[in-house]
């Protein structure tokens, strides 16, 4: 008679991913890195599917009740890198660190909201972790409706133009702007 009341059951909560994760095409790259590190800020380190209301409590973040992710966001992003990635035969020998400091909803009102990642990225070189490169990437996608379900999409499209966004700097490093670094010479195994 005691366990109806005061709490949700467990199976009316929805547990969300970033869907399907393809591999990236014309995926050059592989062959520099050896694994790709995601460490989130400790805010992130949960599974709570967090948002913010910027018209009303901007300076509170909070949770969805009835809704989680299947595993804390750094997982999420960073099992999505490595299979958009790395495949089977990567045999390069550096490593990619990405710091995650943003990765939630935002509500500019109480009908339309959008989704951050944001993310700081150091290249490092297999012996003695020389860092080769490093950047930091902010993005922002419109969710398709003001909720949890809108929220995963757009963060799943958010995660997937980050990769994209990230796999091109990778891969522009050894251009002309970038003289001296040798990527693919550095990151031999």
């Amino acid at each position: 008679a005691g366990c109806g009341t005061g709490s949700k059951s467990i199976s009316s909560i929805a547990y969300y991913d970033l869907g399907a994760v393809q591999p990236a095409p014309n995926n050059r790259i592989v062959a520099s890195l050896r694994s790709i590190d995601v460490f989130a800020v400790s805010w992130l380190d949960s599974s709570a599917m967090q948002y913010r209301l910027l018209y009303a409590a901007n300076q509170r973040r909070q949770n969805y009740a009835e809704s989680r992710w299947v595993a804390p966001p750094a997982e999420l992003l960073g099992h999505a890198l490595r299979k958009r990635m790395l495949s089977g035969s990567a045999s390069g020998a550096c490593r990619l660190r990405v710091d995650l400091d943003e990765f939630a909803q935002i509500f500019d009102s109480a009908k339309a909201s959008r989704v951050v990642l944001e993310a700081r990225v150091q290249l490092a070189e297999p012996t003695g972790g020389e860092i080769l490169a490093r950047r930091s990437f902010s993005l922002s996608r419109p969710a398709a409706s003001a909720d949890a379900g809108g929220g995963a999409a757009a963060l799943a499209g958010a995660v997937e133009a980050f990769s994209t966004e990230l796999h091109d700097w990778l891969g522009g490093l050894d251009r002309t702007a970038a003289p001296g670094l040798n990527i693919a010479q550095r990151c031999r195994s």
